[in-house]
């Protein structure tokens, strides 16, 4: 079938379609039938065969751990899609997809998504962040699933309202991941972010705008960072990521990267209606090769703050200690004279906005001497 402007207006700015030429998904999902829910109807189950990926032109759906009337912990709006696990052959869905509202969806067939992908690299791309985004949710409900069932753990380690790992999970697995990365001799980073004017936003938009705020934030996030990455929601509007073998330099340029993805998310209400995107401080600070973490989470904290008094909106950093003339000083210098190059001339010079090409800065970040994968 001909699908109309308004219906292609939305796939040219949904998720899996994002930089694909709008003549070459036209083409291929012609005849992608429309499919409608009503509020409460499931569309999803676990275990379910499925033989489509779904596209949600208008209304908004929940992810759910039970068919019932359950807070759900994940929720998908306009552009967003859903049935990707299908995608990787007999995998299924391990939780419930449900409508919250009524519902108008596209449903594209998995011959005709393979014919775009084998054509179109970018859409290939698409489909891999898609997948990315929905594992690292379903991996983490069932590594507290088992932690629960064999007793591992006394509490909850997942907060309700975004789905990452709340505060108690954070403290105690970034510490093991920085004793780990520095018994390796590996580096690592930490980044601190928060909302900005999150009162304010909250003030004007209710509790409703406000927690899914902290929702997109939080699924976009986990967009951006790599499989290896840790994210938490620390405290309050305030969330904390861990990056593993990564440098000083390589954790500025994820910041930026996240920073402009959350810029550039408008805020999807469950009732469809959109709210104004927000805007995110970031501290980033590398770690000495002995912190403990507190030390590290301060210093990262410090940038944060430093972040904030700028106006927000922007990165800040904040170089480990070093002995004068030391390796390690010297490689931070450097660190700091290739971001204030990328710099513009009138930024302050503990400000990320990276001009040049990020190989061409930074060009042992793919492989480290061991032979070791960096950040991509």
């Amino acid at each position: 079938m001909n699908h109309s402007p308004e219906i292609l207006e939305v796939l040219e700015t949904a998720t899996l379609f994002h930089g694909v030429p709008s003549k070459l998904f036209a083409h291929n999902i012609g005849e992608s039938n429309l499919r409608t829910l009503k509020s409460g109807e499931i569309l999803l189950s676990p275990g379910q065969a499925n033989h489509a990926i779904y596209i949600i032109l208008s209304g908004r759906l929940n992810i759910q751990m039970t068919d019932s009337d359950a807070e759900p912990f994940a929720m998908l709006g306009k552009g967003e899609c859903t049935g990707e696990m299908s995608v990787l052959g007999d995998a299924h869905d391990s939780t419930y997809i449900v409508a919250a509202t009524d519902c108008e969806l596209l449903a594209i067939e998995h011959d005709a998504l393979w014919e775009l992908i084998d054509i179109s690299h970018q859409a290939a791309h698409n489909v891999l962040n898609v997948l990315s985004a929905r594992i690292r949710p379903d991996n983490r409900l069932m590594t507290e699933s088992l932690e629960q069932h064999h007793g591992f753990s006394g509490a909850a380690v997942i907060d309700e309202l975004t789905g990452l790992y709340n505060r108690q999970w954070v403290e105690e697995k970034f510490s093991r991941h920085l004793n780990r990365d520095a018994s390796n001799n590996k580096p690592s980073c930490v980044m601190l972010l928060e909302i900005d004017q999150f009162k304010e936003f909250s003030d004007k938009y209710g509790q409703l705008g406000s927690e899914q705020a902290l929702r997109d934030t939080a699924r976009t996030m986990l967009s951006c960072l790599r499989p290896d990455d840790q994210a938490g929601r620390f405290i309050g509007d305030q969330f904390a990521v861990f990056m593993p073998n990564t440098s000083l330099a390589e954790g500025c340029i994820a910041a930026e990267r996240l920073k402009a993805a959350v810029s550039g998310s408008m805020i999807m209400l469950p009732s469809g209606d959109a709210l104004p995107p927000v805007s995110v401080s970031l501290g980033v600070s590398m770690a000495n090769s002995d912190d403990t973490l507190a030390e590290l989470f301060a210093r990262a904290d410090d940038a944060f703050r430093e972040a904030v008094k700028s106006g927000g909106n922007c990165v800040k950093w904040h170089e480990p200690a070093a002995k004068l003339n030391s390796p390690q000083s010297l490689a931070n210098a450097e660190i700091s004279e290739n971001i204030a190059v990328s710099a513009n001339a009138d930024t302050p010079a503990n400000t990320v906005l990276p001009v040049k090409s990020f190989m061409s800065l930074w060009p042992d970040t793919r492989t480290g001497k061991n032979g070791d994968k960096g950040r991509a």
